[in-house]
């Protein structure tokens, strides 16, 4: 005899938003980053030494890709879970 078939929960809005908001964020990290290692100091007014700039514009871009593969892999594993069910 056919059983019912088991609905899938559907992804909220708000799920979505969430998602792309986050993947937004790490490429602004990354940017950010990325703007702070290759910026010229006296044209941008930034007052911070060097070292500071590339200290400061790799942990930016080192967050970013730690957010983004978090993101990826719970993308994923959704993804997984969703045609597993």
């Amino acid at each position: 005899m056919l059983q019912p078939r088991k609905e899938r929960p559907q992804s909220s809005m708000f799920q979505k938003v969430v998602f792309y908001f986050t993947l937004v964020m790490t490429l602004i990290y990354i940017g950010a980053g990325l703007f702070l290692i290759f910026a010229d100091t006296r044209k941008f007014n930034l007052d911070l030494p060097e070292n500071m700039k590339f200290i400061l514009g790799g942990a930016l871009i080192l967050y970013g890709i730690v957010r983004f593969v978090r993101v990826y892999q719970k993308s994923s594993q959704r993804r997984h879970d969703k045609f597993n069910n």
